[in-house]
């Protein structure tokens, strides 16, 4: 929970940063926050540290899931997130002197591999998600028919309950909506700014930090 706590604030002081700059704020107050920006993340960095090894873990558990797209896009997302996050490791030992690597290639070839993670992550998300719809499609079909009444008669709740018994992944599909913005600017296929940038950074961290106060909202092996 720390991690995420400390994700929110990093992500939070690049959007006010960004916000005093447009404004005109004090220097010296804008330089805080961002000096608070990056002892953040140089923190994270201490504290993920190793934690490649528990995706690959992760990976070797789904890998023979009877379930295909948990097989396929869990695994692949796992092992691409351990990747991203060696090549993390690697940065931190270089920019302390542990170890010399060429820090732009490595930190390209890191955002790329995150990158992979979200997209596999977002294949889940966009397949169950259209699963579901087919089933409950197929079911307000039937109900229509079986009852005689309006669709729309039938449909009234449908989109609360629905939300209720699925909020584990319609969570996880915002989440991986707003992270997969942080790798696709940091390779500049998109161009957002620090402030929007930090604004999804906030969103996906308060969901990450929902989904472990209530396990339910949680989707399996995410």
């Amino acid at each position: 929970m720390a991690s995420f706590v400390l994700r929110f604030v990093q992500y939070g002081s690049k959007t006010t940063w960004h916000y005093m700059e447009k404004n005109d704020f004090d220097v010296k107050s804008i330089k805080k926050f961002k000096q608070l920006e990056q002892s953040l993340a140089a923190f994270r960095k201490v504290l993920r540290f190793g934690r490649f090894v528990d995706s690959l873990h992760t990976a070797l558990r789904t890998v023979n899931h009877s379930d295909k797209t948990i097989r396929y896009c869990v695994t692949f997302s796992k092992i691409a997130h351990s990747l991203y996050l060696f090549c993390d490791h690697c940065l931190w030992l270089n920019r302390n002197n542990f170890l010399q690597i060429n820090a732009p290639r490595w930190g390209q070839a890191g955002n790329r591999y995150w990158l992979l993670s979200i997209i596999m992550n977002l294949v889940r998300d966009v397949v169950e998600l259209n699963n579901l719809f087919k089933a409950i499609l197929k079911k307000k079909i039937l109900n229509t028919l079986n009852r005689k009444v309006a669709p729309k008669d039938v449909f009234t709740g449908e989109a609360v309950q629905f939300v209720r018994s699925h909020k584990d992944l319609l969570i996880d599909t915002v989440k991986n909506s707003c992270d997969i913005m942080l790798p696709l600017s940091n390779l500049g296929f998109v161009r957002l700014s620090p402030g929007t940038i930090g604004v999804v950074g906030m969103i996906s961290s308060v969901l990450s930090l929902y989904t472990l106060v209530d396990q339910k909202a949680k989707l399996p092996y995410t």
